[in-house]
Formats: C-alpha cells, sequence, structure tokens
C-alpha cells in the first residue's frame, strides 16, 4: 500500500489503524462466506470462478484489516513517543522546551500578521463601511463586491506580513518546518474565517447574508473561528507530520485519533451554526420549485450534516486502509466547494433588491433592465465555476493517466465555457429587445385601472420582437447543446438526422398545426395587427395581448382571455390603425336654433385645441355634422370628430363635458323626451233615434255650452295612451 502526500512523494510500507469496529462489521459479511478450500475442484463453472474470487478479495481485505488492527493496539504504547519526536521536530536542537519558544514566536508573528489584516481592511473599506451605514436596508451588489476586495486585500496584507517574518523567525532559532506548518495552517484558517466572515459580518449588519441579530453574529463568528483553527491545525498536523512518519506505526493510531476529535467538533460545529446554516442553505423565499427543495434540505439539515460526517469518518477509515485518501479529501473539498457557492449565491442575492419584484423590471427602466440582466448571468457563471472546481477536484482524486485527465479537463472546460457563452448571448439579446418593449402595452387590463393611462399600441417591429426573441432562444439552446454533446465524445449526426426525421413526420401529422404557423407568419408580413390593438375577428374581439408562434390572445373589455389559432381568424378588422373616426347624437327640443348649435360645437371644437393633451389625441376638432332624424318630441343632431386610435372614448367624453356647460349657458335646451296630450271637450252621447249635434243645421242645434278647460297631463313616451 502506498500513500501520497502533498508533494507527491511516496512512502512505502503497510497502512495501519485500529479499526476495531471495522473489523467486527467485516467479519459479519465474513459469516455468510464459506471459507475457502485447499484444492479448486477439477471443473468450475466461471460464474463460481467469479463468485469465488470476490469471496477472497473481500476475504483477503478483512485478513489484512485485522492484520492492521493487531499490529496497532501494539502500537499504543509507542503513541505518546511519537507525539514526542514530532513535537521536538519543531526545534533545530530537538528540545521540548524550545518547540514551545519556538511555537510563541510563530503566535507572536501571527499576532502581528492579524493587527496588519485588520488595519488594512478598516482603511481601506471606510468609504464602503459609510455607504452601507446610509443603506442599511439595501445594499447594493457593487458595495457588497467592493467589501469583499477590501478582505481580499486584509487578507494578502496577511499572508505577506506572515510570509515576510519568516526571516526573522528564522534568526529567533525557529525551524523552517515549523515555519513552513504554521503558515499553511494559518493561511487556510484566515481563508475560511474570511469566509464565515463574509456571511455573518459582525461589524456591518447591512452586509449581513444572513437574518441574525449583532450579538449573535459576533459570538457564531467568534466560535467558528476557533473551531476552525483547531480543525485546520490538527489535520495539517496528521497530514504533514503523523501519516509522513513512516518508521512506526503509532502515526497510523495518530490519524484515527485526530479524524475522531476533528468529526466530534465537527457535530460541535454543526450544532452550534444550525441556524446560521438553515438561513444559508434556504436563501430567497420565492415560490419555485428550487426553493421549495432548498428549504425542505434546510429543514433536515441537522440531521444530513450528521449522517454526512459519519460518512467522511468511515471513508476516511476507508481510504486509510486501502490506500484511498484520495477520495477522502475529494469528498470533503466537494463540501467546502458547495459552502462557497451557497455564499457567494446569497451574496448575488442580497445585492439584488428588485428580484423580490414579479416581472415588473422588465418596465421599471433600463438601468433596472441592465442590472436585471447581470444579476442573471452572475448567477449562472458562479455554479459553472464550481462544477469546473469539482471535475477538476475528482479528476484528480481519481488519479487517471494525465493525458485522459488533461483530455477530460479540457472537454469540460470547453464545454462549460460554450454553456457559459450561449448564456450570456441570449441574456444579451433579451435585453436588447426587452429595452425596445419599454412602454409597450402587456398583460392584462385589471378592473379599477383608469383607461385614459392606457399605453399606445405597439409599432411593429415592437409586435415581431418577442417572436424574434422565441426564435433565437431556440436556436442558441440548440446550437449549445450540439456542441456541448460534441465535446463530451456523444456523436451528433444521428441526433440530428433523427431531428430531421422527427420534424418531417410532425409536419405531415400536425398539418393544423402548420396551418396556424404559415398563417401567422403571412399575418405578420401583412402587419394585420400588433401588440397592444383593438380587433375584430367577426366572431370574437378584444385588445392584442401576445402573439405567440401558432396563436394569439386577445383580451376582451370585460376580462375574458381568448386564445385563438392563426389558421381560424380569417377576416380581421383592425380598430385601432391610424385614426378613429367617432360620432354621436344628441337630442335637442324641437324648435332649437341649428345655427346656434353650430357654431357652439365648432367653438367648442377649437377651444379644447388650445389645451395640449386633447391636441395630442384630436386629429379633426369637434364639428356638427347636421340632423340626423327627427322624431315627434326632439330634433336628433350628429357630431363628429377624429382622434387618434389610442384613447378616442376619453376624448369623446371631454367634448362632452363642454358640451354639457356651453348648451345650458347659451340656451340650448337638450330633449326631455315628454309628451303633451290635450283632451277634446265633452260630448253627451246621443240616445238612440236622435240625430247628433253635428250633423243638425245651425238653427236646429241646441245652444252651445260654454268650453270647459281640461287640464294637460303629461306622460312619458312609454306610456300608452287609449
Amino acid at each position: 500500500m502506498r500513500f501520497t502526500n502533498m508533494d507527491g512523494a511516496r512512502g512505502r510500507g503497510t497502512l495501519r489503524a485500529g479499526r476495531s469496529g471495522l473489523v467486527l462489521f467485516l467479519w459479519l459479511l465474513l459469516s455468510v462466506v464459506p471459507a475457502r478450500g485447499a484444492e479448486a475442484p477439477a471443473a468450475t463453472p466461471p460464474a463460481m470462478d467469479n463468485m469465488m474470487s470476490s469471496q477472497g478479495w473481500l476475504q483477503q481485505i478483512v485478513l489484512q484489516l485485522e492484520d492492521e488492527a493487531i499490529d496497532d493496539v501494539h502500537m499504543l504504547p509507542e503513541t505518546p513517543g511519537a507525539l514526542a519526536r514530532e513535537w521536538r521536530s519543531f526545534d533545530r536542537q530537538g528540545s521540548a522546551l524550545g518547540a514551545l519558544a519556538n511555537l510563541g514566536w510563530v503566535a507572536i508573528a501571527a499576532c502581528l500578521a492579524l493587527l496588519a489584516q485588520s488595519f488594512a481592511r478598516r482603511v481601506l473599506s471606510i468609504r464602503i463601511r459609510r455607504l452601507l451605514r446610509l443603506r442599511p436596508k439595501e445594499p447594493s451588489l457593487g458595495l457588497l463586491l467592493q467589501l469583499l476586495l477590501c478582505d481580499l486585500a486584509g487578507l494578502g496584507v496577511f499572508s505577506g506580513v506572515l510570509i515576510y517574518s519568516r526571516h526573522w523567525l528564522m534568526n529567533a532559532g525557529v525551524a523552517v518546518s515549523l515555519i513552513i506548518f504554521s503558515a499553511n495552517v494559518l493561511i487556510r484558517w484566515r481563508i475560511w474565517a474570511m469566509t464565515i466572515g463574509i456571511v455573518l459580518r459582525p461589524d456591518e449588519p447591512a452586509a449581513r447574508l444572513i437574518d441574525l441579530p449583532d450579538g449573535e453574529a459576533r459570538r457564531l463568528a467568534r466560535f467558528l473561528s476557533a473551531m476552525l483553527l483547531v480543525v485546520i491545525t490538527l489535520v495539517g498536523f496528521v497530514r504533514y507530520y503523523a501519516l509522513m512518519d513512516q518508521d512506526s506505526g503509532a502515526s497510523h493510531v495518530l490519524g484515527l485519533l485526530v479524524s475522531i476529535i476533528v468529526c466530534c467538533l465537527y457535530a460541535l460545529i454543526v450544532f452550534r451554526a444550525r441556524t446560521a446554516a438553515e438561513a444559508l442553505i434556504r436563501g430567497r423565499t420565492t415560490n419555485t420549485i428550487v426553493a421549495a427543495l432548498r428549504a425542505a434540505i434546510a429543514r433536515a439539515w441537522l440531521t444530513i450534516s450528521l449522517t454526512a460526517i459519519v460518512a467522511l469518518f468511515l471513508f476516511f477509515v476507508f481510504g486509510l486502509s486501502l490506500g484511498l485518501l484520495s477520495y477522502y479529501y475529494g469528498a470533503t473539498w466537494t463540501v467546502a466547494v458547495l459552502f462557497v457557492l451557497l455564499v457567494l449565491e446569497r451574496l448575488i442575492d442580497r445585492g439584488w433588491h428588485q428580484a423580490d419584484q414579479a416581472v415588473d423590471y422588465r418596465w421599471a427602466g433600463t438601468d433596472t433592465l441592465v442590472a436585471f440582466s447581470m444579476h442573471r448571468i452572475l448567477q449562472v457563471l458562479v455554479p459553472l465555476m464550481a462544477v469546473l472546481a469539482l471535475v477538476w477536484i475528482w479528476l484528480d482524486a481519481i488519479e487517471l493517466p494525465e493525458a485522459v485527465e488533461t483530455r477530460v479537463l479540457h472537454s469540460t472546460m470547453v464545454a462549460l465555457a460554450t454553456l457559459l457563452i450561449a448564456y450570456v448571448a441570449w441574456v444579451l439579446c433579451q435585453l436588447a429587445i426587452d429595452r425596445n418593449l419599454q412602454g409597450v402595452g402587456s398583460g392584462p387590463k385589471l378592473p379599477g385601472t383608469d383607461e385614459d393611462s392606457e399605453s399606445a399600441p405597439g409599432s411593429r417591429l415592437q409586435t415581431m420582437l418577442p417572436l424574434l426573441r422565441a426564435a433565437f432562444g431556440i436556436l442558441v439552446a440548440v446550437i449549445a447543446a450540439l456542441i456541448v454533446l460534441s465535446r463530451l465524445g456523444i456523436d451528433t449526426a444521428p441526433l440530428i438526422a433523427g431531428a430531421g426525421v422527427f420534424g418531417l413526420a410532425i409536419s405531415f401529422g400536425s398539418q393544423s398545426m402548420v396551418r396556424d404557423i404559415i398563417s401567422g407568419l403571412f399575418y405578420m408580413s401583412d402587419d394585420a395587427f400588433r401588440v397592444g390593438e383593438y380587433i375584430d375577428t367577426g366572431r370574437l374581439k378584444g385588445t392584442v395581448e401576445k402573439l405567440g408562434i401558432r396563436s394569439l390572445k386577445l383580451r376582451h373589455h370585460n376580462g375574458p382571455l381568448h386564445t385563438i389559432p392563426y389558421g381560424q381568424l380569417g377576416a380581421v378588422t383592425n380598430l385601432s390603425r391610424d385614426f378613429a373616426t367617432i360620432k354621436f347624437n344628441l337630442k335637442l327640443e324641437p324648435g332649437t336654433d341649428m345655427e346656434l348649435v353650430r357654431r357652439t360645437a365648432k367653438q367648442i371644437g377649437l377651444a379644447m385645441q388650445q389645451d395640449p393633451e386633447i391636441a395630442a389625441e384630436v386629429m379633426l376638432p369637434l364639428k356638427l355634422q347636421g340632423i340626423a332624424e327627427i322624431t315627434e318630441n326632439a330634433v336628433v343632431a350628429r357630431f363628429k370628430f377624429t382622434a387618434r386610435p389610442v384613447k378616442p372614448s376619453w376624448v369623446q367624453r371631454e367634448y362632452l363635458k363642454r358640451i354639457y356647460l356651453e348648451f345650458v349657458e347659451k340656451g340650448v335646451t337638450f330633449a326631455s323626451g315628454a309628451l303633451t296630450l290635450q283632451t277634446a271637450p265633452h260630448q253627451p252621447v246621443s240616445a238612440p233615434g236622435e240625430i247628433p249635434r253635428a250633423v243638425l243645421s245651425p238653427a236646429e242645434a241646441p245652444p252651445k255650452s260654454e268650453p270647459q278647460e281640461v287640464p294637460a297631463r303629461v306622460l312619458s313616451p312609454a306610456r300608452s295612451v287609449a
């Protein structure tokens, strides 16, 4: 068995560890495996040979683990001596007291480096922290990234001071091995402490990525920093000292003991930081499936993390026994990459406040649209970099041949770069199109909104842009998928041929769909309608709300949304194109001076043209067209005007408002719609045989009685008169 350290040096010797529990588990597996016979039978089926070979491999591993466990038990008395030797190696003269003094010098150098880091970070971030205090609720992504750069600068100062201090540390008699070990451990510690600080931000609550009280954030940051220092020190000691001591098996016992301690510290960290970890995993609350999955993982975080710690411990034990520690390191680095991915993802979301809104970002302005596009690119860039890091880690863990590893890494980089370039091209295309769609009426007009604020219909280009956006997205996705598959070693020629055959089959089997698509193309080429225009298809009418590939959506003025395939439209009447001539009737009292009405209507039209808002909509002002009809109780006058086809009903209401006021002032009376009836004088009914008064001569007629006035009765037109 061989062990490979960080420098690539291979140490020979059997790796031993005290793994009694593992040996017991494997012995239980052996209880169902028959012992090997002294001689193989004369004729054994191939399946039996494979089974016996696998059983022999398992027995060999168990016997080897048993031997190693026995050897480690014998090496337990030598463990204190091995620790003492490692401790004395920190001093040039091999003195334990000198090693303690050297460790003190290293601690002084570390404290000086920490002071330099804190001073540099605070000086560089004075302006940023002032701006964050001015905007505690809405820190921008730029400020958060600038603060991150200040943290990186402080880390660089810490590393520089610590590395430069090696000169006076060597002059003070500190061993070179201790200087290298301490620099490695301390720089790793400050990197992870900086990552924890980015999440908690004990001194800058406005930049904190999770919701925690200030006191809890400070206490948790100090606790995690101390625990990380202990863990990194123990792991570094085992990797660079204990496991490199091949002279005694005590080093393997030390490795096992340190792994137990480290796993216990991991469990303590998980219990202490479970609230912060759940908040970090949960992220921003949305109504997506990913958010629901992350919320479920956050709720089960304690169980998942403890199970992962146990799995890592067993992974380390197996790796130490079978020479597979590279897989253990790959697993630990995977957890680290996922943690950094969560931190960066939360950092990006923390700096984007408009993401909590719905899709109104499209109409919030060009600056917001550009910011949202950059936010989307960052959201994809970070996971792609994480995937590349994981591929790199596991290629190193698997230890493939150098040529194969280089080829796989190159193919992965090309595939990820292709996906990134395709996504950036799609986002930039969408940004360019959405910028030209600003202000175009879109979506349903909800009840209660003011009709007067309705936006103008979109232009022909703005109507075609959504279709072009969808076509460009499909084209980019297909090309990117083919390139990625080809770089991953998949032959794309059969896929392209199969797609052609499949498309041909669809074209023959779905004639109605093809007819709808072709009809839509011709409607678009004829510019028959645009988004935001009001059209009448004969059966249905409404405002064009959205144009699809094979259908359009009409929003009726009462609210219903109609989806009509292009192939079923037929003749289309566009009521929102160029201009709209509105004619309306008013009933006036009989005997009204129509010349006065004409002059008054003309004056109203000219006077209202002085209003810029009215003048912007009216193309031909109000005028009297003439008498449309004469009824029993009214004279029907017809008026008309010509306006832009955006909001002619609003213009009509303004005209009617002014007409009502001006007609009352000029004495023009609107028809009341009432009927005035007068009854004839009362005539007695003639007796039988009596000659009616009407046929008598004046001389024979009886004297006339005085006429009596009968009051007139006013009846409404709807009342019937007998």
